[in-house]
């Protein structure tokens, strides 16, 4: 499965290193529909994270370190943000972006390997990261369980992660290129890890139907 896994991330190394030469700094390099919904999106994770100046944080598949900008602007402070991504064209710019902010590091990272991860935080968020339909290529639920686990042992308090829900919105049409998680399926994988799991899966769709799931650590 190695094999497998070094294919699916040079992949999706390849699909955001053409979209950043074409757009370069913009949300829509990354997938997000625009700013207000990428802001949405992350405003959903506050209902579950408790931000105080002794946290650090790794943003797992960060792109241009939006979420630390999202944080600052709110005055939710963080000690340390770890912003990590497979590709190397979305760290370079968001180290260029962010250089003269010391809170904020960024580098390539790719926890998909199993390898140990180069360093833990009291919080981690994996955004956006498990929406691509792998096409048979690897199981799509073996993937994001594996990238979930490896995930949460990079934390010391609380994994948050999201996905698109196989709960469709009825106006909107499913599209082949995504893969769509059962809200059920994922909430039993996450109580293998930790018997504190919160599901969040009311908030308006954006423009599809998301939810969020909040591991914490026992």
């Amino acid at each position: 499965m190695k094999k497998e896994l070094e294919e699916i991330s040079e992949m999706m190394v390849a699909r955001y290193s053409n979209r950043y030469k074409k757009l370069g700094y913009d949300v829509h390099t990354l997938g997000w529909g625009s700013k207000e919904q990428q802001e949405y999106r992350f405003r959903q994770t506050l209902s579950g994270i408790g931000f105080s100046e002794e946290k650090t944080l790794i943003d797992i598949g960060c792109g241009f370190g939006d979420y630390f900008a999202f944080l600052t602007a709110e005055n939710l402070p963080v000690k340390k943000y770890l912003g990590w991504d497979i590709n190397p064209d979305l760290i370079g710019e968001a180290a260029k972006i962010w250089e003269k902010n010391p809170a904020a590091e960024f580098g390539v990272v790719n926890i998909s390997t199993g390898e140990p991860a180069p360093a833990t935080a009291d919080i981690a968020i994996m955004l956006g990261l498990l929406n691509l339909n792998l096409q048979g290529k690897v199981d799509n639920y073996e993937y994001s369980f594996g990238l979930i686990k490896n995930a949460f042992a990079c934390v010391n308090e609380l994994l948050v992660v999201d996905f698109l829900s196989a709960q469709l919105t009825p106006d909107y049409p499913k599209e082949d290129f995504i893969f769509y998680h059962e809200p059920a399926r994922m909430l039993e994988f996450a109580l293998t890890l930790s018997p504190n799991v919160v599901l969040k899966h009311n908030y308006a769709p954006i423009p599809q139907k998301e939810f969020m799931l909040f591991i914490y650590k026992s």
